[in-house]
C-alpha cells in the first residue's frame, strides 16, 4: 500500500451557509485503505495497516511519529475506551491485544480460533468483548487467561457496540441488527434489513436510538423499543473503514432539496423524513475540534486533511431558503447590532445565528431594544442569520435592526423571516 505525505490541496465545499477549505493532505493512500481513527489525545490520529502495523500521526507537527509492528496480518478493528487511555486491536492473525496509548506498551493478548472483527471495553474497562467473522461473541477479563463464549450467532458480525444499561451487545451481520443478552446469549430482538443489503457499521444516536449504515449507502435512524425504522438518508459512497467513536464526528455532504449542505450525522432531526429529499455525496470522519477531516470515497481510499478554513450551519438553518438579504462592508472589528419590534408586538420569536453558532435563541422581540456586540472576522465575510421561532400574530416574522460599526456609522433596516425562509445579513470586513 502506498502512502503519501504533504500533498497540497485547495478544495472548497461550499454552499449557503457553510465552508469546508482543504488545504493540505498528510496523510494519503492510492490503493485500498486501511483502517483510521481520531484517539483520545486530539494531538494524535491512528491507523492500522494490511501489514498489522499501528501507525500513530501526530496531527499539528503532520507527520507520522511510530510505527508499532502489532500484528502479523491486516487489522480489522481499533477501539478506545472512553476514559482510560488504552485501546484494544484486532487482526487477521486471530488475535485481540490491549495497548496503552502512551506508552503503546502491550498490556494483554487473546488468540482465537477465528478472525475477530470488532473488540469493545465495558465501562469499567476490566472486560472487552470480542466478535468473530464466524459470529462468535466471546467475553474476556483482562489479565486472565480464560475467556467466556457468550453466543454464536453463526454470521459475520460487522459491527457491534453495547446496550447503554451494559447488559446486552448489539451486533450487525449481513441479514439483521441483533440486540443479544450477555447474561444468557438469547437474541432478545431483530431487525432486518429491508433493503436487500447489509448492515456495515452502527452506532448509537441517543437513548434507545441507533444508527445504521448499510453496505447500498442507506442510513437508518432505528427506535430499539419498536424496531421500526424512524427516517433514513441515502448516502452513495459507502461507509468504508471511518470509525464512529467518541472521539469524532461523522460529517456528511451532498443535497437536500436540491441545495447544498453540509451536516453532522447525529444533527438529524427524527419526526423528518429525508430519503427523498437528501442526497449524500461525500462522507467524512472530522476531529471534535473540526480542524481536521478524515476523507472516504467508494473505492475505501482515505485522506486525512487539514482544515483552512470550517463553518457548519445547523441543519434547521439550512433547511430553509434565503429570502431577505442585507449587505454591508465595514472595517471595524466590531459590529453592535440592536433588535426590536418596532410595529405592533405580537409575539414574534426568533433567534440569531453568526458565522455558524447561535448567538441569540428563542428571543421574544419587544419595544425594548436587545443589543449584542459580534466580533468580526478580519478580511472575511461574515454572516448574521435571523431564524422564525413563530410567525407571531402578524406574519411574516419581522424585526427591526439597528447596525452600528465604523466610528458610529448607522443603518437601520427591517429583517423578515418565516418557517419556509431566513433573513440574513452578509457582513464584508476589509481593513483600511
Amino acid at each position: 500500500m502506498k502512502k503519501y505525505i504533504i500533498l497540497l490541496l485547495f478544495i472548497s465545499l461550499y454552499s449557503k451557509g457553510q465552508k469546508i477549505e482543504l488545504i493540505e493532505s498528510f496523510i494519503g493512500y492510492t490503493n485500498k485503505s486501511e483502517i483510521i481513527s481520531f484517539t483520545p489525545n486530539s494531538q494524535l490520529i491512528m491507523s492500522g495497516d494490511y501489514s498489522g502495523n499501528l501507525n500513530l500521526w501526530d496531527l499539528k507537527k503532520q507527520k507520522l511519529i511510530k510505527t508499532i509492528q502489532s500484528h502479523d496480518n491486516i487489522i480489522t478493528s481499533i477501539s478506545f475506551h472512553n476514559k482510560k487511555n488504552n485501546f484494544l486491536t484486532c487482526s487477521e492473525d486471530s488475535t485481540i491485544k490491549l495497548w496503552s496509548l502512551y506508552s503503546n506498551r502491550q498490556l494483554d493478548s487473546l488468540k482465537i480460533e477465528d478472525i475477530p472483527t470488532k473488540a469493545l471495553f465495558n465501562d469499567k474497562g476490566n472486560q472487552y468483548f470480542v466478535c468473530t467473522k464466524n459470529g462468535q461473541i466471546i467475553l474476556k477479563h483482562i489479565n486472565k487467561n480464560n475467556y467466556e463464549k457468550i453466543a454464536n450467532i453463526n454470521n459475520h458480525i460487522y459491527d457491534a457496540m453495547l446496550s447503554s444499561n451494559q447488559q446486552n451487545i448489539i451486533t450487525c451481520d449481513h441479514t439483521s441488527i441483533k440486540t443479544i443478552s450477555i447474561k444468557s446469549g438469547e437474541i432478545l430482538s431483530e431487525i432486518k434489513n429491508p433493503y436487500s443489503s447489509q448492515f456495515l457499521k452502527i452506532d448509537q444516536f441517543s437513548g434507545d436510538t441507533l444508527i445504521s449504515w448499510s453496505q447500498n449507502g442507506m442510513i437508518s435512524y432505528w427506535d430499539l423499543k419498536t424496531n421500526k425504522v424512524l427516517t433514513e438518508i441515502r448516502a452513495r459512497n459507502a461507509y468504508n473503514q471511518l470509525l464512529m467513536n467518541d472521539f469524532s464526528e461523522i460529517i456528511l455532504s451532498g443535497y437536500y432539496n436540491d441545495r447544498p449542505l453540509v451536516i453532522n450525522l447525529k444533527e438529524i432531526k427524527l419526526e423528518k423524513k429525508y430519503s427523498e429529499n437528501m442526497i449524500v455525496v461525500n462522507t467524512f470522519m472530522s476531529s471534535l475540534d473540526q480542524k481536521f477531516l478524515v476523507s472516504a470515497d467508494i473505492n475505501q481510499r482515505h485522506r486525512l486533511m487539514k482544515l483552512k478554513e470550517v463553518k457548519f450551519t445547523p441543519l434547521i438553518i439550512q433547511e430553509r431558503k434565503i429570502q431577505d438579504e442585507k449587505i454591508i462592508e465595514v472595517s471595524s472589528s466590531y459590529l453592535m447590532i440592536n433588535i426590536w419590534d418596532d410595529e405592533r408586538v405580537d409575539g414574534d420569536t426568533l433567534s440569531i445565528n453568526f458565522n455558524g453558532k447561535w448567538i441569540l435563541k428563542n428571543h421574544l422581540l419587544s419595544k425594548d431594544k436587545k443589543t449584542l456586540l459580534l466580533p468580526l472576522k478580519k478580511n472575511q465575510e461574515n454572516e448574521i442569520i435571523f431564524h422564525a421561532v413563530n410567525l407571531g400574530e402578524e406574519p411574516p416574522n419581522t424585526a427591526a435592526v439597528q447596525l452600528e460599526y465604523d466610528n458610529g456609522i448607522k443603518k437601520e433596516f427591517n429583517m423578515r423571516s418565516d418557517f419556509d425562509s431566513n433573513g440574513i445579513i452578509k457582513v464584508f470586513h476589509k481593513d483600511d
